[in-house]
């Protein structure tokens, strides 16, 4: 069944709007309502000083993520508040809406839940929006709600809905009048973000009714841009069909078709793009045109479709490629540090992950960047230790713990302890509380599971299992060192057990392996080497490109959990893929395909609307890239 797609969270100071915008990780700020929390163990009410607010709000929040319609309807017997908010602003329907939950949403409903509660992340609608939950949508719909609402950051309904590509979702919008001419903060329309995701159908209906097939974002990209960009050929045909403009130009003074050289590996785009009149002559800014592009990324089939020679490949040494990478996540974290508030699980966990291991490596680090996330991160987790302290000596309390209603705390905590972990934190009462939460989110079976999926960084349990068992091992308390061990062995036989569907799944599995010092693992090292690719990388699904998020993973998990040198043929046809295919700029663009449930927040990296998967897609390729410098 259809699950709301994450909830990657982080607040950023300012908005257009005036209103405090929420974007990334929250719970740092979160934790600043923890400071003034005491130590009340004694506390009879289930409702959280600083996670919800409204008479037994947390216990209906997490009977919702627990999907127990029983427990719902005793609660709501006993009075609960069904217009509660947790820390977010969430209202108990967001949840309901989002995870499909209709009959849940229907007593929610009878109960006095506002149907068009508004928050910054927008209302009910939106949610069942993004996750392209039509029959949901139909019950809040039927209360009246406003089909034309919007977030912070200008998305709207439709834009959500087209994104999620439920074509019933979006006939209904447009049926009831829905704005399809409206652009968000970042100049991206309805159209847009179907390009972006692909969703043929939705985007039919979106040229029957009318949307401007070439309108432009801030970046001057249209959604014939986007589509080659991503490497959606029959979204781009289709668009070329209501005739879309293959000779516009964005920002960077590139067409369609040298978008589509650059990024995209498909020849058969390239030929419909010139078939239906791109320019083959157009140049960048750099005087380069599709076919010199195509030559010099290797992309051959791609250049002999164009007429052109296949020229030689230009690429940097690993060294070279991760000196310009890790410049390029440094800034991009500086940015998002002095516009935000809080903490996030992509730059302070997988980039401190990367740029951790870059230190150890020789490169030079911006002191000034270090400094405050290990203050910020030191702030939140003493900022925290009352609550968590609490939590650990009563249940109650542990209902408290920030964003444990909706399963983020493993999502979160994994990442942020890792991340301070790479860059070598000594441990305090703080990190130890912290890690001892973390271990008690074991599931009975051994993982540490996820509600909300937010895909790729936060798409597979395997990645929190072996990222709880990295944390305990940095930061659990010595005395808990028996029951860490008995833990590692519960998850050990889950991850053994478990199928690993995904390449996430199997590159994190194998880490999670090695971290609990598991001997044999050839099976697991030859299943990720079976999904290598003919292009030297791998992919994050099967019917998806090959791209620098899957194949520095891979290689990571290759070297790092199965010990394979970075002179084996595998591993060095991988470094290939991703020398080749880094952007100048010295990014790696990765297409976005989370759900947009967060606002979305400029913070400073190449691609715009898909920076966040490209940011944690540069971490990888360059961690495995600094595998290869000793």
């Amino acid at each position: 069944m259809p699950r709301l797609g994450g909830w990657d969270m982080k607040v950023k100071k300012f908005s257009s709007k005036g209103k405090v915008v929420f974007g990334s990780c929250l719970i740092c700020c979160l934790s600043i309502g923890a400071i003034g929390f005491q130590q009340k163990q004694a506390r009879k009410t289930t409702d959280p000083p600083i996670a919800g607010r409204g008479k037994l709000g947390q216990d209906l929040f997490l009977a919702i993520d627990h999907r127990d319609m029983a427990g719902v309807k005793t609660l709501l017997s006993k009075g609960a508040d069904p217009n509660s908010r947790n820390g977010l602003e969430f209202t108990p329907l967001y949840i309901a809406a989002a995870s499909y939950q209709m009959d849940v949403m229907g007593e929610l409903l009878k109960a006095g839940a506002e149907p068009d509660a508004e928050s910054n992340y927008g209302t009910p609608l939106m949610f069942a929006a993004a996750s392209g939950n039509i029959d949901g949508a139909k019950i809040l719909l039927e209360k009246g709600v406003d089909i034309n609402a919007s977030r912070n950051d200008g998305m709207t309904v439709l834009m959500a809905a087209s994104y999620a590509g439920n074509p019933d979702f979006v006939n209904e919008l447009l049926i009831r009048k829905a704005d399809i001419n409206a652009k968000d903060e970042s100049g991206a329309s309805a159209l847009s973000y179907a390009a972006m995701a692909g969703t043929e159908k939705a985007g039919e209906l979106l040229l029957k009714a009318g949307i401007e097939v070439d309108s432009v974002d801030k970046d001057h990209m249209t959604p014939l841009m986007i589509a080659s960009k991503a490497g959606h050929v029959n979204f781009a045909k289709m668009l070329l069909s209501h005739k879309a403009d293959p000779n516009m130009k964005d920002k960077k003074g590139q067409t369609s078709l040298i978008i589509a050289a650059k990024y995209s590996d498909s020849p058969n785009l390239a030929k419909a793009l010139k078939s239906a009149g791109a320019s083959t002559r157009a140049t960048d800014m750099k005087g380069r045109t599709a076919g010199t592009i195509a030559g010099l990324k290797g992309r051959r089939d791609i250049a002999t479709a164009l007429g052109a020679k296949n020229g030689l490949i230009v690429t940097k040494s690993p060294k070279q490629a991760v000196q310009a990478s890790l410049s390029l996540i440094q800034a991009s974290m500086k940015k998002f540090e002095n516009s935000t508030a809080c903490i996030s699980c992509h730059h302070e966990g997988l980039g401190r992950m990367a740029t951790g291991m870059a230190s150890a490596r020789g490169f030079k680090l911006d002191p000034s960047i270090v400094g405050r996330q290990n203050a910020m991160l030191n702030g939140m987790t003493e900022a925290l230790l009352p609550l968590h302290e609490g939590a650990l000596k009563n249940p109650e309390l542990m209902k408290q713990v920030p964003l444990i209603e909706i399963n983020e705390v493993n999502t979160s905590d994994t990442w942020l302890l890792a991340g301070m972990a790479a860059h070598k934190q000594p441990g305090t009462r703080g990190t130890a509380a912290m890690a001892r939460v973390l271990a008690r989110q074991q599931s009975k079976d051994g993982q540490w599971s996820m509600s909300g999926p937010r895909v790729p960084m936060q798409s597979s349990p395997f990645t929190f299992t072996a990222l709880s068992i990295k944390s305990l091992d940095a930061y659990a308390p010595k005395t808990d060192s028996a029951k860490v061990a008995e833990q590692k062995k519960l998850a050990v036989d889950w991850m053994l057990k478990t199928p690993a569907k995904i390449s996430e799944d199997r590159a994190s599995r194998l880490l999670g392996l090695k971290w609990s010092q598991v001997k044999d693992l050839r099976k697991a090292v030859a299943e990720i080497k079976a999904d290598q690719r003919p292009d030297g990388g791998w992919a994050q699904m099967p019917n998806l490109a090959s791209d620098a998020y899957a194949t520095g993973q891979a290689l990571y998990a290759l070297h790092e959990g199965g010990g394979m040198s970075t002179s084996d043929p595998v591993y060095q046809k991988g470094v290939k893929f991703l020398l080749k295919t880094q952007d100048e700029d010295g990014s790696w663009f990765v297409n976005k395909r989370a759900n947009p449930a967060n606002n979305y927040f400029d913070a400073g990296f190449p691609h715009g609307q898909s920076q966040y998967s490209s940011f944690n897609g540069s971490c990888w390729a360059m961690m495995a890239l600094l595998e290869t410098i000793k």
